[in-house]
């Protein structure tokens, strides 16, 4: 037929040289930073925050083992993870490995319990820390490390085995009591007008 090229065998290997490369450089591009949420609960000069990571690198790329955020207000850890030691350091600075020279004064740390890691596709809770601050903040400065894998992204600092990330934490916001109560009665009110009917 013509104009249907062939393809020799030498043109397959190049080909798939050429296909193997472009998925090098893909995945020597990629930018999978884990991505931190967190929720206020509490009142001013008391508010209780919860984080929640997710680990989006993939499986292979690196477990979660280290974790912090940068309160204004300072350090005041409520809760850990199991596994997770919130007093190995009482503060951390990336400036060492390549991140940035932030203090990071509430920190976690799972060291000794690798089935308590955030492994590559998974979220975990129950970090918790508070703010005194009279608002709930609506962003935190966050960091993380993986270890356990090899990681090859452009969006880290440190090395390829233990990829040091630092991002924004962003407040997801939470109804009020009140609003919920609110929003409950009227959906009862409606549910009531239609059996009246």
């Amino acid at each position: 037929m013509k104009g249907t090229p062939v393809l020799r065998n030498g043109s397959r290997k190049k080909t798939s040289a050429v296909f193997a490369l472009a998925l090098l450089a893909c995945t020597a591009l990629a930018q999978r930073a884990p991505t931190v949420t967190y929720t206020a609960t509490g009142f001013a000069g008391a508010w209780d925050l919860e984080f929640t990571l997710t680990n989006n690198l993939l499986p292979g790329e690196g477990d979660i083992y280290f974790f912090g955020v940068d309160l204004e207000t300072g350090r005041n850890i409520l809760s850990s993870p199991s596994g997770w030691d919130c007093n190995r350091w009482r503060e951390w600075t990336n400036s060492g490995f390549g991140g940035s020279g932030r203090v990071y004064d509430n920190v976690w740390v799972n060291l000794y319990s690798r089935p308590d890691d955030v492994r590559p596709k998974f979220s975990l809770s129950t970090w918790r820390a508070r703010s005194t601050e009279t608002l709930a903040p609506t962003t935190v400065n966050f960091f993380a490390f993986a270890a356990e894998g090899a990681y090859f992204g452009n969006d880290h600092f440190s090395e390829y085995w233990n990829p040091g990330f630092e991002g924004m934490a962003t407040l997801v916001s939470v109804p009020e009591p009140t609003s919920a109560a609110v929003f409950g009665f009227g959906a009862l009110i409606l549910v009531r007008r239609r059996k009246a009917k």
